[in-house]
């Protein structure tokens, strides 16, 4: 099939017919013949390119598929209590924005999509709260722990009691 496709593409591309084929991206015809070169691009995961030599008359296709291969992941560095507080006010604050979009989407069509991301973000920020808490203790920095405890604890019950609040004004609880 994708010699046929070829075949009628370069039949028409030497009678100089134009062709309507949108999944030809690039086309080279070199003057003096040569070689017919093309790139057909299927979908967005996949990457044909086609050669038809036609002083040999030998076609080449190959097919690169982008999601095919996978990285190899460099081994994940465990942060410190300081980068994972700054992680987490980070996230804190990007919760507390879009608990404060939900709110004011209460009542609209928008509400719901608004709501489950602020959810999913109240839960990342809980998600690492737990993590630094759960490192500080296992370091065994005890002061340093009750400090930031005293410091941010509040903080991240008060973002819960923000988002149950527009939960329930928008029904969604």
């Amino acid at each position: 099939m994708l010699y046929r496709t070829v075949q009628s593409r370069f039949r028409s591309v030497r009678q100089c017919l134009p062709n309507g084929v949108a999944a030809w991206t690039a086309l080279h015809v070199p003057r003096h013949g040569g070689e017919l070169c093309s790139s057909l691009r299927s979908s967005r995961t996949s990457s044909t390119t086609v050669r038809l030599c036609t002083t040999k008359g030998v076609l080449c296709a190959s097919t690169r598929y982008e999601h095919t291969t996978t990285a190899a992941q460099l081994p994940e560095k465990e942060l410190s209590a300081k980068e994972q507080l700054d992680e987490l006010m980070e996230s804190f604050e990007e919760a507390r924005e879009l608990i404060a979009e939900a709110s004011e989407s209460v009542g609209t069509t928008y509400f719901a999509e608004d709501i489950e991301d602020a959810m999913n973000q109240t839960r990342d920020v809980l998600r690492r709260w737990e993590s630094l808490q759960g490192m500080m203790e296992r370091e065994g920095s005890v002061e340093q722990l009750q400090k930031v405890r005293n410091m941010y604890a509040l903080r991240i019950k008060q973002l819960e009691a923000e988002l149950e609040t527009v939960r329930e004004a928008g029904g969604a609880g």
